[in-house]
């Protein structure tokens, strides 16, 4: 999903400037783990590469079964455990937490009907097309003064300044 949106966002290819590091392709099943063990070590080199060059992080984990804020708590937490300065408002750091798992955010930018309490990992595969169609719809409401729908997830709304400030360092 973050790849369909930097393409969107005028990225050609991604993949040659960003320095991903996926969870989900490292170890299978819930990686929430990797993430919270990840995050101390890829905010220090964020906010050394920041002093040379614009960069951005973007940090997106899962809530799960618990709630949004749970998730951001945890992921504080652990920045706090490694004695690094809690994450700063203005800071080009993207938490990205979708209630449930990140196919919720992706079935409703394809305009279906979804809940945050139901899984939509276990249904049908996103393909390539689906993924540039939710990034086309995530780009439009991630625009300055779009228009909220009622409908949208209550986590993807919540995310979408974040998806805002990620289309503003790039656009």
């Amino acid at each position: 999903m973050v790849f369909a949106f930097l393409k969107r966002c005028g990225i050609k290819n991604p993949g040659r400037i960003v320095r991903a590091r996926v969870a989900s392709l490292m170890r299978a099943g819930g990686n929430i783990g990797w993430v919270l063990d990840e995050l101390p070590k890829e905010l220090r080199a964020f906010r050394n590469r920041q002093s040379k060059a614009n960069s951005l992080l973007i940090v997106v984990a899962d809530a799960d079964d618990c709630s949004v804020q749970d998730r951001r708590a945890q992921l504080n937490e652990r920045v706090r455990q490694a004695k690094l300065e809690p994450l700063r408002t203005g800071e080009s750091v993207a938490l990205l937490i979708p209630k449930r798992n990140v196919e919720t955010w992706i079935r409703y930018l394809l305009a279906e009907e979804v809940t945050e309490t139901d899984d939509y990992k276990s249904s049908k595969p996103i393909g390539k097309d689906e993924f540039r169609k939710a990034a086309d719809r995530l780009y439009d409401l991630s625009r300055p003064n779009a228009a909220r729908d009622p409908k949208c997830p209550p986590a993807l709304g919540e995310a979408l300044p974040a998806w805002c400030m990620i289309g503003d360092c790039l656009r």
